[in-house]
């Protein structure tokens, strides 16, 4: 909803006598130039229903005899039976109108209808900063005085202090007084559309990527279980970066492996959801053959800024990889800042700064160089292919599917070699 509104009752007057027969006030500011730019995108009012007032349930309900679950669309006669209807209910996904052959979610029940308060504004946001800042720093003492309970200390900081802490104060630092009751319309609409042309988007592959670094989990834990027992892990011995192993033993290789291979459940659960949130976003914005070729070589940058640092003698996870996607995905937001919704810069922005605090938390464990050589090689990435960047082609060029191809094969080979090495026995 607009954020110069309060929570919106569906059954308030206020919303069904604003939507006038036959007019839908987001057409208006719909930007048909972009890929994301077509109302289509709603769902379409199911043929039953077409030419009727109608409620998309979001909940369970029995009305009149009958039962519906939630996601079923319940049709009445009238915009006062609509009006009863939801005055009844909790939970509404969506409002149906004789005249728009689309399901009207709550993103676009309603307009801003007014600027936004600066002041109040302002207000709300500092005192979520004052309370963020709170949480942040009671967890993380907790964290430094229980150290068995450092690292989940640290990942709540993470969640519950440090991201609402940089997203309060960007916030606060926005000049949304600046903004016309048109912005606000404006960004309000491409921002609903955007996020539902995301949701859209298959991610088929990176179920798939995400899935691969789950087998390869599984395979560390039997060679684990089934190894000798030792101060090191005997998986992590086998196939991760070894400083030793690398400079003396020459095992270059493990600048791949290394990035496929996790040391826990938590960091592999982590590092999952972050691949899967940014690949998905790559994927819609870019190619999904890039997905392959910025991972991969920033996974080596990042495996290489390690080994030179001289910090980690034994390194593992696909967090270079991953910073790597978030560097690669800055530039790209950056290049199209004025077709992509502002959210989703600023939410890069946010993330790297956290990124940034949590190293300095917990530099005990965390291997920063890592993290630093992933992102900044996902930044430089980002910068030779800027030239020739298109936004959601449709089509992708020969060279960069033959460098996916070639990626993907890079990185099968990766989990290839670590079975081979680790495999008891």
């Amino acid at each position: 909803m607009p954020e110069d509104m309060p929570e919106v009752n569906p059954a308030r007057p206020r919303l069904l006598d604003f939507w006038k027969e036959d007019e839908v006030w987001f057409l208006d500011w719909v930007h048909r130039d972009r890929p994301w730019g077509d109302e289509k995108l709603l769902e379409a009012v199911p043929e039953k229903a077409t030419g009727n007032y109608g409620v998309k349930v979001g909940e369970y309900v029995r009305l009149d005899g009958q039962s519906y679950e939630p996601g079923q669309v319940v049709i009445v006669g009238s915009r006062e039976e609509l009006r009863q209807l939801v005055s009844g209910m909790k939970k509404v996904e969506g409002l149906i109108f004789p005249w728009f052959d689309r399901i009207v979610t709550r993103g676009f029940w309603l307009p801003h209808f007014n600027t936004i308060d600066f002041a109040r504004y302002r207000s709300e946001h500092g005192k979520r900063f004052v309370k963020s800042l709170a949480i942040t720093f009671g967890l993380a003492a907790l964290g430094f005085y229980q150290p068995q309970f450092l690292m989940f200390a640290l990942l709540g900081a993470v969640y519950f202090g440090l991201f609402p802490l940089v997203d309060s104060a960007s916030a606060w630092l926005k000049r949304v007084d600046r903004l016309s009751l048109s912005d606000l319309n404006s960004q309000l609409v491409n921002d609903q559309l955007f996020q539902i042309w995301m949701l859209k988007r298959p991610t088929t592959l990176l179920k798939v990527a995400v899935g691969v670094l789950a087998l390869v989990f599984a395979l560390q834990f039997y060679a684990d279980m089934n190894g000798p027992r030792g101060a090191q892990a005997p998986s992590l011995q086998g196939a991760a970066l070894v400083r030793d192993a690398v400079l003396s033993g020459g095992e270059w290789w493990r600048l791949v492996t290394t990035g496929l291979m996790h040391g826990s459940l938590l960091h592999i659960l982590f590092n999952g959801m972050a691949l899967f949130s940014l690949g998905r976003v790559i994927v819609a914005l870019v190619s999904p053959s890039l997905l392959s070729v910025v991972f991969l070589i920033t996974v080596i940058t990042g495996s290489l800024a390690s080994l030179y640092s001289g910090v980690a003698p034994v390194s593992v996870g696909a967090s270079g990889g991953i910073l790597g996607l978030l560097g690669f995905l800055l530039v790209v937001t950056h290049k199209f800042k004025e077709q992509l919704p502002g959210y989703l810069q600023a939410s890069l922005i946010q993330s790297t700064i956290v990124v940034a605090i949590f190293g300095l938390l917990g530099a005990r464990f965390i291997d920063n160089a890592a993290h630093a050589g992933g992102l900044i090689g996902g930044v430089i990435l980002g910068l030779v292919c800027v030239p020739w960047m298109r936004l959601a082609p449709t089509r992708t060029r020969p060279l960069v599917l033959l460098l996916g191809w070639a990626s993907v094969a890079v990185l099968l080979a990766g989990v290839a070699k670590i079975a081979i090495e680790i495999w008891p026995g």
